[in-house]
């Protein structure tokens, strides 16, 4: 795990994210609750139409889908020293860079990475990101979708794809394509959506496209 710089650290005070690979016998277990308490906002939210899945996911199921094998969990600290060498030194585990603070103080986001097919295909994987409302709008996304590009391919991963980009999540889209992925697919009407009716009282359902990308990592 090694320490990027972050692209605005005004908001947080952060200077540096610090990278970390954890699965689910080795994340402390309430760093794991603020990772499921984060999920699960986010399904409320539905602001970033990131996930298929609607609100209402227990701890269980999120365990099961977020880690069924690899998680990075970014943490943002302050780096005072000056010492450019911070870029590619060893800051200790998840539990020693959260150095005493809340996890939703020190959470950049977090993503999981896991095969998309089994068997014979099980070299091309698929990921899952969050950025915590609290950190949008630091470029935090492109950073750590950046750390996957490098994490992937060292557990033997030989190429990306995302099933769901949906067409109504343009700050995603723009992430992947500034990161080299291709479009390779459409499948219309993906994602059901809901707004309110001309009376206020009702609402109206429909529906919206979503992208297939890709990326080889040989």
């Amino acid at each position: 795990m090694k320490a990027k710089s972050s692209p605005d650290p005004l908001r947080k005070n952060w200077t540096h994210i610090s990278v970390h690979h954890i699965t689910l016998s080795t994340a402390p277990l309430d760093l794991v609750k603020a990772l499921y308490k984060e999920f699960s906002s986010e399904l409320e939210r539905d602001q970033a139409r990131t996930y298929p899945q609607e609100a209402g996911v227990t701890e269980d199921e999120f365990k099961s889908y977020f880690f069924a094998r690899d998680v990075f969990v970014g943490i943002g600290f302050k780096d005072d020293s000056g010492d450019p060498s911070i870029q590619s030194r060893q800051l200790g585990s998840v539990e020693e860079s959260r150095i005493g603070r809340e996890w939703d103080d020190a959470v950049a986001g977090f993503y999981y990475v896991k095969p998309n097919y089994p068997g014979h295909s099980s070299h091309i994987c698929n990921a899952g990101f969050v950025i915590p409302l609290s950190t949008r709008g630091l470029g935090l996304g492109y950073l750590l979708g950046e750390s996957y590009l490098h994490y992937a391919p060292l557990l033997g991963y030989r190429g990306s794809i995302f099933n769901l980009v949906y067409a109504d999540n343009p700050a995603s889209l723009k992430i992947w394509d500034n990161l080299g992925f291709q479009r390779v697919g459409l499948v219309p009407g993906a994602g059901k959506r809901a707004k309110p009716r001309g009376d206020g009282e009702s609402e109206e359902t429909y529906y919206v496209d979503a992208h297939i990308i890709y990326k080889s990592f040989v």
